[in-house]
C-alpha cells in the first residue's frame, strides 16, 4: 500500500511542481539494497528522477532518515549528520539552493536584420550575382557579394549587455499597460491613499492578465506552426528559462577556451595515430574487387532538379554562410541560378571549392552527466556552410543510387540506408537472442567501442576501398579525392577562433558524406566476422558481435568472442582505427537459471579483461542479461517524468493543442521508441508507462487525478501504451511483407502454407507462426510476435494497398478494440 500511494503522490506532483524535496524517517534501511522493501523503494525514486542524499547511518547501524530531491537538479547541498539531539535519531541537516542566478554581462556582436527591405534586397542580390567577373572564382564571388550586400543593409554592431531572460512575447499593449502600472505605484506611494493603492492593485492584476495572454498566445502559435523538433525544444528551453546551449568548461580563461579545445581535439588524433603507426601488423585479406558498372561521374542538377533536393533538406545557415538563415529563405529564388552554377562546376570537374573544406567546430558535451570542466568529455562537431552540405546530398543521392543497384551495401549495417533503423537494428538482435533463450541457450553479446572513429579515417585507404571495392573511378574519385584532401577546421566559442588546423586524415561528424564513407570504410569487417561464424550487426561505428551455446559451453563460448575481437582489432589497427578496450561491454544473457550455470566472469581481451555486466546500452535501450527491459522501463520512465515536469512548469502559458504537440514530442515519442522490443512482456511491465501516458493526458487536458483516463485518451486520440506496441509490431510486419523493411527483418517471417487447399486460405495472408518453448522467451521474439498478432487482423486490413492507409485502417481497428 505505501508504494502504491507513494507513486500516486510521485505522479501527481510530477504535473504539478517543478522540484520536490521529500524528507522525514521512511523507515526503511537505505543501506541494505537488497532488502525487499528498500529495492522496490529505490526502484520507484529511480523511475521517477528522484534520488537519495543521506549516505551515513542516522539511527544506529542503518540509514533510515532520507532526504530526495530530483537527480537532475543540484537543490541539496552541504548535507551534515549531528548526534547533539536527546534522539536515537540523527539530526539531518543540509541546505537548499534557492538564489536567483547573478546577471551576466557579455559582448555579442548583432546585425538589425528588421531593418533589412527585403525586397530590395533581393532585386541588389539578383542584379549583383547576374553578371560575374570572367575571371573569378564563382564561390568567392557569390560570398563576398552577399557578404557586402548583408554589411551595406545590416552592418554587424558590437554590444556590451546584460545577459537576460528573452521577453519576445511583449508587446506595446503590455509595455504601455506596465507605464500605467508604474505610474499607479508612484502615485499610490506618494499620497498613500487607499483608492490610489486599490487602483494601483487594479492595474496590476491587469497587468498580470496581459503577460499571462500575451506569452501563450506567442509561444502557443510558435509551437503549433513549428516543424523542426530541435525549435520545439529551444522554445519549450525559452520558456523554462533555461539555455539550450552545450555547457563549457569555466576553469579555462574564455579568450583561451577555443584554442584549448582545438589543440585537444588535434593532440588526441595525433596521439591515436602515432600509437596505431608503431604497432606491428599483418596485411590482412584483400576483399573482391568490383565487377559491375562503375561509378566515374556525377551527373550535373537542372533548376528543378536542386529544388528537390533542397525541399528534403532542412534551411539551416552557419558562421561560415554570407547571409543568415531568414535572408537566406527570403531570397533563395534569387540565389539559386549561383547556386546550380557553383554545384554543377564542382561536379563536371571533380573538384570541391576549397571554401566548401572548412568547418567551424562547436564542442559537445557528450553526456549532460559527464563533468563539463574535462576536455576529454566534449566531441568536436562540424557546423559547415550551407552550399556545402547541398553539394554533399547531391553526390551522395548518386552514390547511394550506385550502391543499392550494385547491391554493395552490407545486409547488417543499417545506418543512414532507407527502411532500416535502430529499432529494426535492435529488434534483429533482441529476436535472435531470445529465439537463442528459448532454446535454453545462453548468448554473449560484445558491444565495440572505437575511439574518435570517424577522426582517425585514412584518406588514402578510403580512396583505395572506393576504387577497388564500390567501383569509384574517374571524375568521381577526383571528386572524392578533393573533398578529402586540405580540409580545415576551426574552433569557435562565443565568436572567438583558433588557429586553422590541417586535417590529415578523418571525415567530419555533422557532414552529410562523412557517416556514409565511415560505414563503406568499414565494410570488409563483415568477412572478418563471416570467418568466425559470430553474429553480428552495426550501425554506423556501433559494433554488437554475439553467439549462442549451452551454458556449461560459457569459456568457449566467451574465448570464440574474444578470438573475433583480436581480429577485428588487428584490422582495425591497420586500418588505423583505434578499438578503445575501456568502453568495451559485455554480457551474458538467458533464462536465470542458466545463466547461473555459467562459469565465466569476464571477457578476455589481447590487452585488458572486460568484466561482464548485468545490463548494457545499446542504441539508446538497456538490455539486462534477461531480457526483462525492466531497466530499460525505468530508464524511460526517469526521462519523461522529467519531461512532464518541465511541461507542468508552463502549461498555464500554453493553449491545449499547443501543449498536446508538446507530450507528443517530447514524452510519447519516448514511449513509443523501440517499444516494439516491449511485446509479450506482461502487463504489470507495461502499466508503469501507462501511467506515464496517463499522466500527460491529464497534463494535457488539466484533468484531476481520480477522472477516468479512457474518454481523456479518446479525446486525444491516443492509442494506450499496450496498442501502440501493437501497432507498431503490425505495422513493421506490413513492410516487411511489402519490401519496405530490412531483409533481415523479412526473412524472419513466411507466409502460412495448410497442408491441404482450403478454399479459406486463398488470399488469407496469414503467416506461420513457429513452434516456441518459453512464454518468457521465445513468444516475445519477433518472429513469434509478428505473425501472432497479424494474424488476428481483420482480412480486408491485412489486404491493404498502401502503408498510409493500412496505418490508418489499423489505428481505426485498435481503437475499436
Amino acid at each position: 500500500m505505501f508504494l502504491t500511494e507513494a507513486e500516486e503522490m510521485l505522479e501527481h506532483h510530477n504535473t504539478h511542481t517543478s522540484n520536490i524535496v521529500l524528507i522525514g524517517d521512511f523507515n526503511i534501511q537505505f543501506d541494505q539494497p537488497q532488502n525487499t522493501d528498500t529495492r522496490q523503494t529505490m526502484d520507484l525514486l529511480d523511475c521517477h528522477d528522484l534520488k537519495q542524499h543521506v549516505d551515513a547511518p542516522t539511527r544506529k547501524t542503518h540509514i533510515i532518515d532520507w532526504i530526495v530531491t530530483h537527480e537532475s537538479t543540484d537543490l541539496v547541498y552541504d548535507i551534515l549528520l549531528n548526534d547533539y539531539l536527546r534522539s536515537d535519531h540523527s539530526a539531518v541537516l543540509f541546505s537548499l539552493k534557492m538564489a536567483k542566478p547573478s546577471k551576466q554581462k557579455k559582448r555579442v556582436v548583432r546585425r538589425n536584420l528588421k531593418e533589412v527591405n527585403t525586397d530590395t534586397f533581393r532585386a541588389e542580390a539578383a542584379r549583383r550575382l547576374l553578371d560575374p567577373p570572367v575571371s573569378s572564382d564563382p564561390v568567392r564571388h557569390y560570398d563576398s557579394t552577399l557578404s557586402t550586400l548583408l554589411d551595406e543593409h545590416a552592418p554587424a554592431k558590437t554590444k556590451l549587455i546584460i545577459d537576460r531572460p528573452s521577453a519576445p512575447w511583449i508587446t506595446a499593449e503590455v509595455k504601455y499597460a506596465k507605464q500605467l502600472r508604474r505610474r499607479a505605484e508612484r502615485k499610490s506611494r506618494t499620497s498613500k491613499l487607499v483608492v490610489d493603492r486599490q487602483i494601483y492593485n487594479k492595474q496590476k492584476e491587469h497587468v498580470q492578465t496581459l503577460i499571462a495572454d500575451a506569452k501563450q498566445s506567442h509561444y502557443s502559435t510558435k509551437i503549433c506552426e513549428t516543424t523542426s523538433a530541435k525549435t520545439l525544444f529551444s522554445t519549450m528551453n525559452d520558456l523554462l528559462g533555461c539555455s539550450s546551449a552545450s555547457p563549457l568548461p569555466n576553469n579555462i580563461d574564455p579568450s583561451k577556451l577555443s584554442q584549448a579545445f582545438s589543440d585537444y581535439f588535434h593532440n588526441k588524433i595525433q596521439t591515436i595515430r602515432d600509437k596505431l603507426d608503431k604497432i606491428p601488423h599483418q596485411n590482412s585479406e584483400t576483399p573482391p574487387a568490383f565487377t559491375g558498372t562503375p561509378f566515374t561521374h556525377v551527373q550535373p542538377l537542372t533548376l528543378t532538379d536542386l529544388e528537390k533536393v533542397l525541399k528534403e533538406m532542412t534551411l539551416k545557415t552557419c558562421d561560415l554562410d554570407p547571409l543568415p538563415t531568414q535572408l537566406y529563405s527570403d531570397c533563395l529564388p534569387e540565389l539559386l541560378p549561383s547556386i546550380l552554377k557553383i554545384i554543377n562546376t564542382s561536379l563536371q570537374t571533380g573538384t570541391v571549392p576549397n571554401s566548401f573544406k572548412t568547418a567551424i567546430v562547436k564542442p559537445l558535451l557528450k553526456k549532460p552527466s559527464l563533468d563539463p570542466n574535462t576536455l576529454s568529455n566534449y566531441r568536436p562537431v562540424s557546423n559547415l556552410s550551407f552550399i556545402s552540405k547541398l553539394l554533399e546530398r547531391v553526390v551522395l543521392k548518386q552514390l547511394n543510387s550506385h550502391l543499392l543497384c550494385n547491391n554493395l551495401l552490407s545486409p547488417l549495417q543499417s545506418a543512414y540506408r532507407p527502411h532500416h533503423s535502430t529499432e529494426t537494428a535492435l529488434l534483429k538482435i533482441t529476436n535472435d537472442l531470445l529465439l537463442a533463450t528459448d532454446q535454453a541457450e545462453i548468448s554473449a553479446v560484445a558491444l565495440l567501442d572505437l575511439s574518435a572513429a570517424f577522426d582517425t579515417v585514412d584518406h588514402n585507404i578510403l580512396l583505395q576501398r572506393l576504387q577497388h571495392t564500390f567501383g569509384i573511378h574517374s571524375t568521381a574519385l577526383s571528386w572524392f579525392s578533393s573533398y578529402l584532401t586540405d580540409r580545415y577546421q576551426t574552433v569557435s566559442i562565443d565568436k572567438l577562433n583558433s588557429d586553422p588546423i590541417r586535417l590529415e586524415c578523418g571525415v567530419p561528424q555533422g557532414s552529410v558524406l562523412g557517416p556514409v564513407l565511415f560505414t563503406l570504410y568499414t565494410q570488409p569487417l563483415d568477412h572478418i566476422l563471416d570467418r568466425h561464424n559470430v553474429l553480428h550487426h552495426s550501425f554506423a561505428d556501433d559494433s554488437q558481435l554475439h553467439n549462442s551455446s549451452s551454458p556449461d559451453q560459457s569459456e568457449s563460448l566467451l574465448s570464440s568472442i574474444s578470438d573475433t575481437i583480436t581480429d577485428v582489432q588487428n584490422w582495425m589497427t591497420e586500418n588505423k582505427l583505434q578499438l578503445n578496450s575501456n568502453k568495451t561491454e559485455a554480457i551474458l544473457i538467458g533464462t536465470t537459471s542458466k545463466l547461473s550455470k555459467a562459469t565465466s566472469d569476464s571477457l578476455q581481451l589481447s590487452d585488458s579483461s572486460v568484466p561482464l555486466s548485468s545490463a548494457v546500452k545499446n542504441l539508446g535501450v538497456t538490455l539486462d542479461n534477461t531480457l526483462s527491459m525492466k531497466q530499460h522501463i525505468s530508464s524511460v520512465s526517469r526521462t519523461c517524468y522529467f519531461q512532464l515536469r518541465r511541461i507542468a512548469t508552463i502549461r498555464k502559458y500554453l493553449t491545449t493543442d499547443a501543449t498536446a504537440k508538446l507530450v507528443t514530442s517530447t514524452i510519447l515519442s519516448r514511449l513509443d521508441y523501440c517499444n516494439s522490443l516491449l511485446a509479450g512482456l506482461p502487463s504489470s511491465s507495461i502499466s508503469r508507462l501507462q501511467r506515464i501516458q496517463n499522466s500527460s493526458a491529464r497534463l494535457v487536458l488539466r484533468k484531476k487525478k481520480r477522472d477516468h483516463i479512457t474518454p481523456l485518451l479518446n479525446q486525444l486520440h491516443w492509442l494506450p501504451v499496450p496498442a501502440r506496441i501493437t501497432y507498431k509490431i503490425n505495422t513493421l510486419t506490413y513492410k516487411c511483407l511489402h519490401g519496405l523493411a530490412p531483409a533481415y527483418l523479412s526473412d524472419s517471417l513466411s507466409l502460412y502454407v495448410p497442408s491441404r487447399t482450403l478454399r479459406s486460405s486463398a488470399d488469407s495472408l496469414k503467416l506461420n507462426i513457429p513452434h516456441t518453448k518459453l512464454k518468457t522467451a521465445g513468444q516475445r521474439s519477433f518472429s513469434f510476435q509478428a505473425p501472432s498478432q497479424w494474424n488476428t487482423l481483420p482480412l480486408p486490413l491485412r489486404q491493404q494497398q498502401s502503408l498510409e492507409s493500412f496505418k490508418s485502417a489499423l489505428k481505426t481497428f485498435l481503437f475499436s478494440k
